[in-house]
């Protein structure tokens, strides 16, 4: 999947191998739907094809896509600037530079990333600029400080990693019900509006990306706590009916209207009133098998095995166009997850990012049985 079918679509179709970057807005089959480079895509994109690089061969191809693509987000103001009211563009921006600073040995890429990080630290830590926070804050924060932190020793981002787990761990856990909360007050009370509320998908991806924290540190206790609080979430938030993990729970709140869902980089709506918001969403179940191969690789739960293979048959069945001789994905659904004729975007991080980690922990199971 990753080298006969991801790979060669993105560099058909969605590479721009003039001015560097990434073009997302693209059909099942590679048609463009949209020239606009969305800034979260490029970091994403620099991340991809640097990590392929320094996981998967040393492929000079991968590096040059990365080391354009860096040149392009550096280019691009906006995408490494959080006063533009786009804070995620920036954190993806860093976590592509620090892997691409890793691939080319490339000191100076290296200082903007670390540059970038603190900056970006201190702007979410202005009362003034956020009244509230969101778990999604503490995730980009952790995910890149335990990266760099493999590399690169650093007190600062040790700090880093250890207020950001506490965070997603003591504050935005609510044990009345068992589920994170997505939201806080900037204070870290919990807003009423938002007690028993859980973003189902986010929170199983921010407690992987702890379990893998804990791994770096050895602290099989924190790795513990959130395996079993992954199985919670998928226990909870998983659709018996019609399969793949719903969008939002409220719990206790069978007449609560939601939001309108507006899925970045699309032109869909998907309204919903209940306790489960049911917007199923391909990127929420490549979280879910990387969570559970995660459980899988180090204990052999059963547990795991069962949600990984339901995801993937989800994502097999529903999301996947090979059925129709396409290689693109439908990214979001409705609760029966009905196909969609065309699409207006596809994901050039998510679904890498999941084949690639769980090649690596399937390579690691295999040569441990090896007895290597």
């Amino acid at each position: 999947e990753l080298f006969g079918v991801c790979l060669p679509f993105w560099e058909e179709h969605g590479i721009d191998h003039e001015q560097g970057g990434f073009f997302c807005g693209l059909d099942y089959d590679g048609t463009r739907r949209s020239a606009v480079k969305f800034p979260w895509f490029q970091g994403r994109g620099l991340w991809v094809y640097s990590f392929l690089y320094n996981h998967f061969g040393g492929d000079p191809r991968h590096l040059a896509v990365a080391r354009r693509t860096k040149e392009y987000v550096l280019a691009e103001r906006r995408t490494v600037e959080p006063a533009t009211g786009d804070v995620y563009g920036p954190y993806f921006a860093a976590e592509g530079l620090q892997e691409y600073a890793w691939a080319a040995r490339d000191d100076e890429a290296r200082e903007i990333a670390f540059a970038l990080l603190r900056g970006l630290w201190e702007h979410i830590h202005q009362p003034g600029c956020w009244s509230m926070r969101p778990q999604g804050l503490w995730m980009v924060n952790l995910r890149i400080a335990t990266q760099m932190l493999r590399r690169w020793p650093d007190d600062w981002l040790e700090e880093v990693a250890e207020r950001s787990v506490n965070a997603i761990i003591h504050r935005h856990y609510n044990p009345e019900i068992g589920l994170n909360s997505e939201v806080l007050n900037f204070d870290f009370s919990r807003p009423a509006e938002e007690a028993t509320k859980c973003n189902l998908g986010h929170s199983v991806e921010t407690l992987w990306m702890v379990m893998d924290e804990a791994e770096r540190r050895g602290d099989r206790a924190l790795w513990e706590v959130c395996a079993e609080r992954v199985r919670r979430h998928l226990e909870v938030g998983w659709d018996p009916v019609f399969g793949g993990l719903c969008a939002w729970v409220n719990v206790g709140q069978p007449d609560y209207e939601w939001p309108i869902e507006r899925p970045v980089g699309t032109d869909l709506e998907f309204r919903a009133t209940g306790e489960f918001h049911h917007m199923k969403s391909l990127w929420a179940l490549h979280e879910v098998l990387i969570a559970t191969l995660m459980v899988f690789e180090r204990t052999g739960a059963e547990w795991a095995a069962h949600y990984f293979g339901m995801a993937q048959q989800v994502i097999d069945e529903n999301f996947s166009m090979r059925r129709r001789g396409l290689p693109g994905y439908m990214l979001f659904a409705d609760r029966e997850m009905r196909p969609q004729e065309h699409v207006a975007r596809q994901d050039n991080y998510h679904p890498p990012r999941q084949l690639m980690l769980c090649l690596l922990m399937l390579e690691r199971m295999m040569a441990r049985d090896r007895g290597e």
